[in-house]
């Protein structure tokens, strides 16, 4: 006769991991959820700030680096790839939609212009904030993904493997400041003798100096808390292009942002 005790355990571990992972699971949609209205809510509030301290807020969370940050770190808290991948891209498809329904409903900053003849330029105001919208949810759909699986690679690859991945991830991360530093050198912008041009330059290079130097901070960590220091030439092989490759498409954004 078969051993009853050896056929019915088998379906209780298989119940346990099943709740195991139902938990898992929804522990980490939780997580994306509350990670994305932070994320928006943040992003919004430092809109309102002014000054320098305004743009080193917004450089921290209203940034290609702080959203793309979020969405790595969803992708390498997953268990599993496609749980990765889906949940940073939610994560930035939330945070993009929080961001730009506080933008229509509360500040309504679309609202209130006129044009040359007198009329109103809420119409104007409202595209907008719908093309900024549909551009920036096309890019969380894009670069979602590749994070997302990136931060899964680095959680559970080998060492060159995540490495490789890490690397990238920095270059991806830094590849907004390096775009700026090209455009505006902040040797450029320190000699700037107004003032309150001065005060503003200020605040733009101290910007664009964190976007460059906190992906680094990041690599050291993941190197670190990975161990991937002995794989060093792998970080920096893959960083190098990578931030070439996040610089490119920074400006092509942008570009394409401003001639819309």
């Amino acid at each position: 006769m078969p051993d009853l005790d050896r056929v019915g355990a088998p379906s209780v571990e298989v119940g346990v991991t099943g709740v195991a992972v139902g938990g898992s699971r929804r522990t980490h949609a939780s997580a994306v959820a509350t990670a994305a209205v932070a994320l928006g809510l943040l992003a919004f509030v430092a809109d309102s700030v002014a000054g320098v301290a305004g743009q080193i807020l917004r450089t921290l969370t209203s940034s290609g680096f702080a959203w793309g940050l979020a969405a790595f770190l969803a992708g390498r808290s997953a268990a599993t790839a496609k749980r990765a991948v889906g949940g940073a891209t939610a994560l930035l498809v939330l945070a993009t939609l929080l961001y730009y329904l506080l933008v229509l409903v509360v500040s309504r900053r679309w609202s209130g212009g006129t044009l040359e003849d007198g009329t109103s330029a809420d119409l104007l105001g409202l595209r907008s904030v719908a093309i900024m919208t549909a551009l920036w949810l096309a890019g969380s759909l894009i670069a979602g993904p590749i994070l997302g699986k990136l931060g899964h690679i680095v959680r559970v690859g080998k060492a060159s493997t995540s490495a490789l991945a890490a690397g990238a991830v920095c270059g991806l991360l830094s590849g907004e400041g390096w775009q700026a530093v090209m455009l505006a050198p902040p040797w450029q912008l320190l000699t700037v003798s107004d003032p309150y041009q001065a005060e503003f330059f200020r605040g733009v290079v101290i910007g664009e100096l964190i976007k460059i130097v906190l992906p680094i901070v990041v690599l050291a960590g993941l190197a670190t808390a990975h161990r991937l220091w002995r794989t060093w030439h792998v970080l920096l092989t893959a960083a190098v292009p990578s931030g070439a490759l996040s610089a490119a498409l920074w400006y092509v954004l942008y570009a394409a942002a401003h001639s819309i």
